[in-house]
């Protein structure tokens, strides 16, 4: 009887242990669907992830209070048009007969034109004049989600603008980018090397950095899920045009340490403004924390 009883719960142990092992097989099938679901999805979805289009125009620049005159402009990128404003400088801040420095200016992954004009302002004061314009899918321009390359292309198209339409000699052009528009900015600019310089604000050194940063990389394999990569660091060697990279140090967008990196990277001649305790894009200051005086100070060294 013993002998019998043992065989059994023997027999009985054996299947539980294979029940459970199925049970566990299972459960990691279903556990590498779900793990495999969500890496599709990241990468398929990754531009919806990056890019923010705001179709709305919130102001003019004409409105109060900046009441600076414009003109719009269409510009062709591709199969598409593209939106934007030519913003003449002001004859006051001109100081000489010299046709004034053009700012190409590219924004950030979020809104549109529109909500750029508080910092546009402020650049206009130093002389510039200014071309801001709405990506693919932005604003009034027409398409859906852009890609990075198509980005890329859509700066270009800015740039020809200027050079065939504007007539504005390369060497008078100052390119300006914003965060993600810095990535873009530095892109145009390595292609463009006869440009008068570059101007980096609070960007990142690399998409991939950027999704370690923010605590992908230890379940995701971002490396081969990322095709959007916006490589800034890898670009920023190949400069061959001044360039001033400016970021404040409470960055909690994109951290302090990648805009100290870029510059780094950078070939001379080269500038770092550090706004401290700034965030993102909140950077206006007085006196020497001045980023719009650091501009000043980068074209008079350009």
């Amino acid at each position: 009887m013993l002998c019998r009883g043992l065989k059994q719960w023997e027999v009985s142990l054996k299947r539980s242990v294979v029940i459970r092992r199925k049970h566990l097989g299972t459960l990691v099938k279903r556990l590498a669907i779900v793990y495999i679901s969500i890496c599709l999805c990241l990468w398929i979805g990754q531009c919806h992830l990056m890019f923010h289009p705001y179709r709305e125009i919130v102001a003019v620049p004409s409105a109060s209070p900046w009441n600076m005159s414009y003109r719009e402009i269409v510009m062709p990128s591709g199969s598409g048009q593209l939106k934007g404003w030519w913003i003449a400088a002001d004859s006051r801040r001109v100081k000489d007969s010299t046709p004034p420095k053009v700012l190409l200016f590219l924004g950030g992954a979020a809104g549109n034109k529109s909500h750029y004009l508080d910092r546009v302002e402020g650049l206009r004061q130093l002389g510039f004049s200014l071309l801001l314009f709405d990506y693919r899918g932005y604003g009034e321009s027409l398409g859906d989600f852009p890609s990075e390359n198509q980005l890329y292309n859509d700066s270009q198209a800015a740039w020809d603008y200027l050079i065939d339409r504007q007539k504005v000699p390369p060497p008078q052009i100052f390119i300006y980018g914003e965060s993600l528009g810095g990535a873009i900015a530095l892109d145009l600019a390595v292609k463009h090397p006869q440009a008068a310089g570059a101007i980096v604000q609070s960007s990142f050194t690399s998409m991939t950095d950027m999704a370690r940063w923010r605590g992908f990389g230890w379940l995701f394999p971002v490396d081969l899920l990322l095709t959007q990569k916006f490589d800034s660091i890898a670009k920023v060697r190949s400069l061959k045009i001044p360039v001033l990279f400016i970021h404040g140090t409470a960055d909690d967008v994109v951290p302090f340490k990648m805009g100290q990196r870029l510059f780094a990277a950078a070939p001379a001649p080269k500038y770092l403004h550090v706004v401290s305790e700034a965030g993102h894009t909140r950077l206006l200051r007085s006196g020497e924390q001045s980023y719009l005086k650091a501009i000043g100070q980068f074209i008079q060294h350009s």
